[in-house]
């Protein structure tokens, strides 16, 4: 139903099992173990933990508990949702006040992801929020992080977009600082998810291709899977047709590590839903109905019974979509969370094709122009004013020319019923109002396009200094540093403070607290040198990351700085001049990551404050 979310759907419970659980009786060793065998064959695991169940429950409490989480995870693994399920609340009814935390914040991230599988995210995000703070208090960095990550990615489905990407952003920099490959690979296929959402296919790509890669490395070969169902999702939102069929097909490959027959039900959900949007309707209805007879989830049928009826009216089977369309309704009437989704809102839009087909133009109009105001209230209502310049312009552009195209649809069945006019006229009336179609189209898609300019600008600049912000210089560096050789290649930051930042906003005020910081920006402008990259990271400190420069290069670009500092009279008609403190660092075999990079600038500002202050140290 939504973008990428049955790669998501799977995946997003496969995926927080990598963590290591940690027992301490000697008994449940054999299931540590077991992590890295069982992502690498599922079934074969599965199997040998369904071997020893009748061993498991003569198992002490705790690692009974261990057993059932193995068990679920290898349950998911193979597609058994149903056993999953099961094991997950097996294992709740046996929790008490005293089970450990670990195990505690491990079945509340299972129950929320079910609850999410099952449409309602309301419980899902309480529950994951509980589940966030269990791994808090146990101290389970890894956990932590993948929990916020799930939890970034739940609140997009309710199109929390500006929070999501916020969040995820923040889970991705504690995963880079853990060193968790597995993690970072995870968070990249989330990422691809977002940005599916947000329509911005290329990126979306870009980070499942990311995702792939790793998951390949790590021979998972259900992740694998899921990254290429993300990749066939993507494509296929894009009208990729040719690529998004391409891909469905590898993940039916791909998923043969499990008997499950039922996991057919999503490769035939994608061919099927993308031979509909291509155009193939006779090929898409016959995968259509296959998938329908599968034992699928709920609302991917209500997505599969829309396309069905969206083929039916274009082959004239108006009855038979007519029924689609009312199994469609009974199917979001059943999913209270979806009522007022764009997805359900969309069988109006069906609804309202099939009564023009039936000749119902006056009712078919109304019900369209119902449709677009209330899919454009849902637009204000849950988009971000950022946001809205892109999507919900463009969006209500094409319901205008919709509607325009449905109004001259009636007018001219009307006028048909009435009398026939002048064929020359008509056709002079029908061809200047396909001109004015396509100039509209016209503006749109250049309207579109400046709108993502604006978008990414926003997204990588500080609006009050101009510069790069704190996010895209850390991506910026982590970037940079990964993958590097400290010993081969040179790279240093400087760390750049304002002096009594404070006491220039007390003595002078806000705004001219402001033009200070935007007067620092342009001076540290000067002072670099081309292929520097400078950015504000909040309130009145600098990052600057100088590629290919060694300690003592990076220090003469700080002098040169401070030099620039001290010609400026920065306040207008005051003798006080203002200064700033910089701290250096560079990579070495001592400091290979950007944590410990900018931590090693950080200590070297802290040292030139305590010195004086306007001056230069390195760390």
């Amino acid at each position: 139903m939504k973008k990428a979310l049955q790669a998501c759907y799977a995946t997003l419970i496969i995926l927080l099992l990598s963590f290591p659980i940690t027992v301490m009786s000697d008994e449940s060793v054999d299931f540590i173990a077991m992590d890295h065998e069982i992502y690498l064959d599922p079934w074969l695991s599965y199997q040998k933990l369904i071997s020893l169940q009748s061993e498991a429950e003569n198992y002490d409490e705790r690692d009974y508990l261990w057993w059932l989480l193995r068990k679920a995870q290898t349950e998911n693994l193979v597609y058994f949702y149903g056993d999953f399920s099961e094991s997950v609340k097996q294992a709740n009814n046996l929790i008490t006040a005293t089970t450990p935390l670990v195990i505690q914040a491990h079945l509340s991230l299972f129950q929320g992801l079910i609850e999410r599988r099952e449409g309602s995210y309301s419980e899902s995000q309480e529950t994951l929020a509980k589940a966030l703070l269990q791994a808090k208090e146990a101290k389970l960095s890894s956990l932590y992080v993948y929990i916020k990550q799930e939890l970034a990615y739940t609140k997009t489905l309710t199109e929390l977009f500006d929070t999501s990407l916020v969040d995820i952003q923040e889970a991705y920099v504690e995963a880079f600082a853990l060193k968790d490959q597995y993690l970072i690979a995870s968070i990249n296929e989330t990422y691809g998810a977002i940005y599916g959402y947000l329509d911005d296919y290329e990126k979306s790509i870009e980070y499942y291709q990311r995702a792939l890669e790793s998951y390949q490395n790590m021979g998972y070969p259900a992740h694998v899977a899921e990254a290429l169902y993300g990749l066939a999702s993507t494509y296929r939102y894009w009208k990729k047709y040719d690529l998004a069929i391409k891909y469905f097909e590898l993940y039916q490959q791909k998923t043969d590590y499990t008997p499950n027959s039922n996991i057919s039900f999503f490769s035939a959900y994608g061919i099927g839903m993308t031979l509909a949007e291509k155009g193939d309707c006779l090929d898409a209805i016959a995968i259509i109905n296959k998938a329908l007879a599968l034992n699928g989830i709920v609302d991917y049928n209500a997505e599969l019974y829309k396309r069905q009826a969206s083929c039916l009216i274009e082959l004239g089977r108006l009855d038979e979509a007519g029924v689609a369309i009312a199994n469609a309704r009974t199917i979001f009437a059943n999913i209270p969370e979806l009522i007022g989704t764009k997805w359900q809102l969309e069988v109006k839009k069906i609804s309202a094709e099939l009564a023009h087909a039936q000749g119902q133009y006056d009712v078919s109009f109304r019900m369209l122009g119902q449709y677009y105001s209330e899919f454009t209230e849902l637009l204000l209502k849950n988009s971000s004013q950022r946001l809205l310049k892109v999507r919900a312009g463009l969006e209500m552009e094409r319901m205008k020319i919709s509607q325009a195209l449905e109004e001259k649809h009636t007018q001219v069945e009307t006028l048909e019923q009435e009398k026939r006019q002048n064929d020359s006229t008509q056709n002079l009336y029908f061809s200047l109002f396909i001109l004015c179609v396509v100039l509209i189209v016209f503006i749109v898609i250049v309207a579109q396009y400046q709108g993502n300019r604006r978008m990414h600008a926003l997204m990588v600049k500080d609006s009050l200094s101009g510069l790069f912000n704190r996010r895209y210089i850390f991506d910026y560096l982590n970037k940079s540093v990964l993958g590097s050789n400290p010993e081969k290649t040179q790279l240093s930051i400087l760390l750049i403070d304002i002096d009594d930042f404070k006491n220039i906003n007390d003595t002078y005020g806000h705004p001219v607290g402001d033009d200070v910081i935007r007067k620092v920006a342009e001076i540290g402008l000067d002072a670099l040198r081309q292929g520097d990259m400078y950015a504000r990271i909040g309130g009145e400190e600098f990052l600057c990351v100088l590629p290919r420069t060694s300690i003592l290069e990076a220090k003469k670009v700080a002098e040169r700085f401070l030099a620039l500092m001290s010609k400026s009279n920065i306040i207008k008609g005051q003798q006080d001049n203002v200064t700033v403190s910089i701290g250096i660092a560079a990579l070495s075999s001592q400091c290979q990551d950007s944590n410990q990079l900018y931590i090693n600038a950080d200590h070297a500002l802290y040292q030139a404050k305590r010195q004086g202050k306007n001056q230069v140290n390195v760390f």
